[in-house]
């Protein structure tokens, strides 16, 4: 992950700020775990049933929204100061 390999480099510019978005990046993904949970209680409850279709159904979910949070992640907009910019 690019954000973990600011701590390698010796820059004033990110003495504080890689504290500050690793911080950031730990709550979105507990906010994302909790969003997860209830997007996928919700469809295991719309789609009615129980019993394993009903686990299936929570699996295929979470999976899925997993795969959702994974693209997002490694698109996200990380600025990579390891090459010069001037």
């Amino acid at each position: 992950m690019r954000i973990k390999k600011w701590h390698e480099m010796n820059d004033d510019r990110l003495d504080t700020s890689v504290d500050i978005v690793l911080k950031r990046l730990e709550m979105s993904n507990e906010s994302f775990t909790r969003y997860r949970f209830a997007q996928c209680s919700f469809a295991q409850m719309w789609g009615g049933g129980g019993g394993m279709a009903s686990s299936t159904q929570i699996y295929s979910c979470e999976a899925y929204l997993n795969r959702q949070r994974a693209e997002q992640l490694n698109n996200a907009n990380v600025a990579d100061f390891s090459t010069d910019g001037d």
